[in-house]
């Protein structure tokens, strides 16, 4: 009986019930035995039966509930003295039990209470035993399945960030663009080949070490760093950048932080060199093409122009003439003298005023920029129509606005972008015959940050559908002309930070109006 439990271990719980059963019948030289082993957690029971001493066991059984040793006599055929002994496994029989019966005059003995239990609890223990490996085992697979399968999600999903890490390698590497991810100490951590040949620096270089990028051309990022300090969203700005052998380009770039809350950004650099050349060169196609329209609208001018010229030159010659007589008096009344010399004076400086101011429009040079009273260009382009407006047989009203703010721009071009709202509007009025000829120039400051100004006609105003075409180049409803005065006044307001627009009015003609930014600092 010793050596039983050892060859229980490792064994099925069936085996191990059966293997008490045949203990006890052999072993103990007894003529029934029966065992029933219960797993306390779970409720599950095996049974095993040898023998056939205890004829009506299984009744009753079914009408005892054993939770403590019992001796039953009797148990056989009639007259054949067979004795039971039922044992509860555990307490109170948790584990099942074991009952056993034997025709020997004196069972059970002690000896026979001692064996029977000892063996049932060894049995009991065995059972749990296989039980909990069984549960083991059963975990352990669970486990190892478990592995298996995560360890198969870790590969796919490990093949799949492969892939797509691939992928966007593929895509970085074939995009024009150059593409810089940035940790948040400026480190960089991948770029791709358009920045290798943008900047000159080699990935291996740069990639996760110093910030060799940012510390060697750190004038063009030095502004893109501080932006990023401040900027709460995806920003756009152009900066200056320099390449590693020195040379510098022009970049547009936009920078936007990561998604994965890491602090770092990723910046899209675009070299721009090429577009800024382009830009350059429009502007002084521009500029040229405004010189060009500028001398043909001082040719459509050249009558009144020179009648403004005219004017002072004739009252200079007739002063001049007054001069002599007065001088070659016996007695030269000095004092009318000294008047018409100064009229003659003032003459001259109205004529020397007219020709500075063609000469201003005619030359050729480059825009510059200064504060202007928009007021006093009213008033200059107002001097030089007056004789178009003559011409026209139209009335001409001057409205300031008092003290507007001062406004940064160029001179030349303000006064031609006035020149051809005024002359469109004298064109407009040319087919009025039913009502007065009557052309407005208004300035006004809707507010502090903004100037406008108005030039209003009450011509034959323009057809709506013509109203966003007006301004494209070569588009005109002119027999004569060329299309290209309000094109590149538009141009010009807009190159100035305005805006530009037409409206037609309620009665009759049309209103061009342009407005304009108040300079930095001008209501300082």
């Amino acid at each position: 009986m010793s050596t039983i439990p050892a060859t229980w271990v490792g064994k099925e719980p069936p085996t191990i019930a059966a293997g008490l059963a045949d203990a006890l019948v052999g072993s103990l030289r007894l003529d029934f035995a029966f065992v029933r082993l219960r797993d306390p957690s779970s409720g599950a029971a095996v049974e095993s039966t040898r023998g056939e001493a205890w004829t009506s066991f299984d009744e009753w059984l079914r009408e005892q509930d054993v939770w403590e040793k019992i001796t039953v006599p009797d148990v056989g055929h009639a007259g054949e003295g067979y004795t039971g002994l039922v044992l509860p496994v555990g307490l109170p029989g948790e584990g099942g039990l074991v009952a056993v019966a034997s025709r020997r005059a004196d069972f059970p003995t002690e000896t026979d209470h001692l064996l029977v239990s000892v063996a049932a609890n060894q049995a009991s223990m065995a059972f749990q035993n296989a039980r909990l490996a069984e549960e083991h085992r059963d975990v352990f697979d669970a486990l190892r399945h478990s592995r298996d399968e995560l360890e198969a999600v870790v590969a796919e999903r490990t093949e799949e960030l492969r892939r797509a890490s691939s992928e966007l390698q593929t895509i970085l590497d074939a995009s024009p663009i150059g593409i810089v991810l940035f940790r948040h100490d400026f480190t960089v951590q991948r770029c791709n080949a358009a920045c290798e040949r943008m900047f000159g620096w080699e990935a291996e270089d740069i990639v996760h070490g110093p910030s060799l990028l940012v510390e060697e051309i750190d004038d063009g990022w030095g502004p893109v760093l501080r932006a990023l300090q401040t900027a709460a969203s995806p920003f756009r700005m152009e900066a200056r950048m320099r390449r590693k052998d020195g040379s510098e380009f022009d970049a547009s770039v936009a920078c936007a932080p990561l998604a994965d809350g890491s602090a770092g950004f990723v910046a899209n650099v675009i070299d721009i060199t090429d577009r800024k050349k382009a830009e350059a060169s429009l502007r002084k196609t521009q500029d040229e093409l405004a010189h060009v329209t500028r001398v043909m609208t001082l040719g459509e001018l050249a009558a009144s122009i020179a009648h403004e010229i005219n004017q002072p030159l004739t009252a200079i010659i007739a002063n001049a003439a007054v001069s002599l007589n007065l001088i070659s008096r016996p007695y030269p009344d000095v004092t009318m003298i000294r008047q018409v010399v100064s009229e003659i004076m003032a003459d001259g400086h109205r004529a020397g005023s007219v020709i500075k101011r063609l000469r201003q429009l005619a030359t050729k040079s480059d825009p510059q920029r200064t504060l202007l009273d928009i007021n006093s260009v009213i008033v200059e382009v107002a001097a030089l129509v007056d004789g178009e407006i003559h011409k026209h047989a139209a009335r001409l009203r001057v409205v300031l606005a008092p003290e507007p703010p001062f406004v940064s721009g160029d001179r030349i071009q303000l006064q031609q972008v006035l020149i051809n709202l005024v002359m469109n509007g004298l064109e407009a009025m040319d087919a009025v015959k039913d009502r007065p000829r009557r052309l407005t120039i208004r300035s006004e400051s809707p507010d502090s940050a903004r100037v406008r100004v108005a030039v209003q006609d009450v011509g034959i105003g323009f057809d709506a559908n013509n109203a966003d075409r007006m301004f494209d180049a070569f588009f005109t409803t002119k027999s004569t002309g060329m299309g290209m005065g309000l094109s590149i006044s538009r141009t010009i307001v807009e190159g100035h930070g305005g805006r530009l627009w037409a409206t037609r009015n309620a009665k009759a003609g049309a209103t061009f109006q342009f407005e304009l930014p108040a300079a930095d600092g001008a209501n300082d």
